[in-house]
């Protein structure tokens, strides 16, 4: 007899479905070394048999891999591989990667280019400058809360303020191990990035460090992605941020201009429709 599928079926696979994601994106944030699965349940709020099924379906696909040594689980080669069949969420990523590189040079400091994704943000290039001491805070493809860098700061300070709230706290629980801000410290932060149109973070991530950071001009006012310069702090003092902000906006413009997103964005949804 043909198996007839029903309402509760299709919801029990939406859940399944639904919980699988959120487990990828939590092992994506933990990186190479992977994570135990007691701290998987804690993030998610999984019960242990559950995370422990959803995982097992993952290894099976290939798109998980769990240490024999250590027994924590981290991404599998099987997403290397759907990922290299994907659309770049870029599509003129050279041309932009060119741009970053560009302000890198001018600045002579360390560039990030990162973009939005779900409540975190992705750090999509990183462009080292020429002077000798580095700030590298953030590698190629680490993952981390959106309001644990100061890239992220400004993409929240461009969304309405409840939106913004919502992710700040959803980001949270996350932050002690990303950075050095309180939840409070993120939403003063964001607050000021509101009033100035960019974002300056004095420590805020790593001791030491300064970055100040901009978002690029998005579709709808609502940008996906943001640059960051970030250097030893005493590379940036208070009297070089808004030069650094200068630079910043308009490399941001030519990102926008080179992705089509600036013209959206003047437009607004009005003249869109």
């Amino acid at each position: 007899m043909k198996h007839e599928t029903t309402d509760t079926d299709s919801t029990a696979g939406a859940q399944t479905v639904d919980r699988a994601c959120e487990l990828l994106r939590e092992i994506a944030r933990t990186g190479v070394g992977g994570v135990r699965i007691l701290d998987l349940c804690h993030a998610t709020g999984l019960s242990r048999p559950t995370a422990h099924r959803i995982l097992r379906s993952l290894q099976l696909a290939g798109l998980v891999r769990q240490s024999p040594e250590t027994r924590r689980y981290a991404l599998g080669s099987g997403l290397f591989e759907l990922g290299m069949a994907a659309p770049n969420p870029v599509a003129q990523f050279p041309q932009v990667r060119s741009v970053v590189e560009e302000l890198a040079a001018a600045t002579e400091d360390t560039v990030y280019l990162m973009l939005r994704s779900h409540d975190d943000v992705l750090c999509l290039w990183r462009a080292q400058g020429a002077y000798p001491i580095k700030a590298n805070v953030v590698a190629l493809g680490d993952r981390r809360p959106i309001g644990a860098s100061v890239a992220g700061l400004c993409l929240l300070a461009a969304l309405p303020e409840a939106e913004s709230n919502g992710l700040i706290a959803a980001n949270s629980p996350y932050l002690p191990e990303f950075c050095r801000m309180t939840p409070e410290d993120v939403a003063r932060h964001v607050g000021e990035a509101r009033d100035k149109g960019y974002s300056v973070g004095v420590n805020a991530v790593m001791e030491g460090v300064t970055a100040v950071g901009m978002a690029v001009p998005g579709s709808y006012q609502r940008p996906c992605m943001a640059l960051s310069v970030s250097a030893i702090s005493s590379r940036i003092p208070p009297g070089r941020i808004p030069a650094l902000a200068v630079q910043l906006r308009r490399s941001a413009a030519k990102i926008a201009a080179i992705t089509g997103s600036d013209s959206a964005a003047r437009q607004g949804p009005a003249a869109k429709a």
